[in-house]
């Protein structure tokens, strides 16, 4: 059911009868629950957030004498959540073997696999290019620094931490692909 103005309306209400007080509530809501499932691993917090309105604007009749609606809130988030765990199908990453561990005569699929990256590399959206560069160039302080920065540019840390995951995520698939054509 989509969220229609009228029943938002009705939401912001229940967290607060004054509208600006209300919409502080609704952005302190929104922080805390996307910071939830930021938390809990969740790849698209913002998503699961939208879900859990929606599911709260859908049961607001009930929950109008709640006297806690940032409770009632995360008790709905928490179900949202857990449904959301039930239909995630975990993906493992396999990491490269690091060259020091390679065996004799493998030179030539780390060539490959180079190549692979790099060809990966200019497939990448510059802005996407940019970030993944940036985030694995530096080392000791120049890392954190540089780290920091990337941070300020995409709203925290942890908005960072995901979008590298997706980004090397698709790396890694692409680099796989290339060097299985290759050899075959």
């Amino acid at each position: 059911m989509p969220l229609t103005p009228e029943a938002f309306g009705r939401f912001l209400h229940w967290l607060s009868s004054d509208e600006q007080q209300a919409v502080q509530d609704y952005l302190s809501v929104r922080k805390k629950l996307t910071r939830f499932f930021v938390h809990k691993g969740c790849d698209d917090p913002d998503a699961l957030f939208d879900e859990t309105v929606d599911i709260v604007v859908g049961k607001i009749e009930e929950c109008l004498d709640c006297p806690n609606p940032l409770g009632y809130c995360y008790g709905v988030a928490r179900n949202v959540w857990r449904k959301y765990m039930r239909e995630f199908k975990p993906t493992f990453r396999i990491d490269i073997e690091p060259p020091l561990l390679r065996p004799a005569g493998q030179e030539q699929k780390q060539e490959l696999e180079l190549q692979c990256l790099e060809r990966c590399l200019d497939k990448l959206p510059a802005g996407d290019r940019e970030i993944v560069t940036q985030y694995h160039q530096y080392q000791f302080q120049g890392k954190i620094d540089a780290r920091k920065t990337l941070a300020i540019k995409l709203g925290g840390p942890n908005a960072l931490r995901i979008r590298v995951f997706r980004i090397r995520k698709s790396l890694h698939h692409c680099v796989v692909n290339c060097v299985k054509q290759s050899l075959n």
